[in-house]
């Protein structure tokens, strides 16, 4: 028999040992890649940054309405929403009832209909006071405990090791809280204020009685009729006897000649440029009349009619 050659093996079933044939195999992309079909944008490899790419949030187009106060502060006399009176004021019950009538279908459904109309304005109506109470406990409590915070740091003595390693300052030379300086001279000066207020008042209520005892004196000439205004138009406009005349200025528009411009009236104003005879005789005539008026006026307690 002849001798086996040491280190070798030989199969005598090939198909059990395939597995020891068979090479191992070589690929340059993850088992995950592989699955990925070339039609996939996945397929190329892009580099991706290692910092990840904030989301930006989705913004919202439109504004909302701000939602409408249902539960109002009511008036004196009003009933309020949520209760029975004003849902039986608002939802009155009908006088028949239609939902079961079945020789008309489309009344029948329409009953309904209503009934459930109804039924969704109580039921609503009752959740939002509901929740319209919730929401103002829940906005009470935290208000109320705000305050409470807010007024135990607003007064709350300093810290002890605050007053103990403060060296620059003693704790009898800070300043004391105070809700107002002390002001001696307060009581004077609302005086005086008050006086001030009470002055102006008058003030403005002299001015008030002036106008209306003006607008009482010249009421006489308001034209309030349409034959009125007829006649001042044709004393205005058409009755030549009313032209000036060597003694009167007259009332007709048509001969009074040309407006006066602005260099005339400044002129007659400061006494200055070309003056007529008439302008040099007048002198300070209508100052003087004036200022009698106005001493009149003083001395009668009211407003004196205008020279017609």
């Amino acid at each position: 028999m002849p001798p086996r050659a040491v280190g070798t093996q030989r199969c005598l079933r090939p198909r059990q040992c395939i597995h020891h044939t068979k090479s191992p195999g070589f690929s340059t992309s993850s088992p995950s890649r592989a699955q990925i079909p070339p039609e996939s944008p996945k397929f190329i490899e892009v580099p991706r940054l290692v910092q990840p790419k904030q989301p930006f949030p989705v913004r919202m187009k439109g504004v909302l309405p701000p939602p409408r106060d249902i539960f109002h502060r009511r008036k004196e006399g009003k009933i309020p929403r949520a209760s029975p009176e004003y849902f039986a004021a608002v939802t009155p019950e009908p006088l028949e009832d239609k939902t079961t009538r079945s020789d008309d279908e489309f009344v029948s459904w329409k009953a309904r209909q209503s009934e459930l109309r109804r039924r969704n304005l109580r039921e609503g109506l009752a959740e939002l006071h509901q929740r319209r109470q919730e929401s103002d406990r829940r906005r009470s409590i935290i208000s109320a405990a705000n305050t409470r915070i807010r007024e135990k740091r607003l007064y709350a003595p300093e810290r002890k090791d605050v007053r103990l390693t403060n060296p620059s300052v003693l704790s009898t030379q800070q300043p004391t809280k105070h809700r107002a300086l002390p002001d001696p001279t307060r009581p004077g000066r609302l005086a005086v204020m008050s006086q001030n207020v009470a002055d102006m008042a008058a003030m403005r209520e002299e001015a008030r009685r002036n106008a209306l005892h003006t607008l009482y004196v010249n009421a006489g000439d308001f034209i309030t009729t349409g034959k009125q205004l007829d006649e001042v138009v044709d004393r205005a406009f058409d009755d030549n006897s009313q032209f000036r005349t060597d003694s009167s200025e007259g009332l007709n528009i048509w001969n009074l000649g040309f407006p006066e411009t602005v260099q005339e009236l400044l002129g007659k104003a400061n006494k200055t440029g070309r003056q007529t005879a008439l302008d040099s005789a007048e002198g300070n005539e209508i100052t003087t009349r004036e200022r009698m008026k106005k001493i009149g006026e003083e001395l009668t307690g009211g407003k004196m009619l205008e020279e017609r």
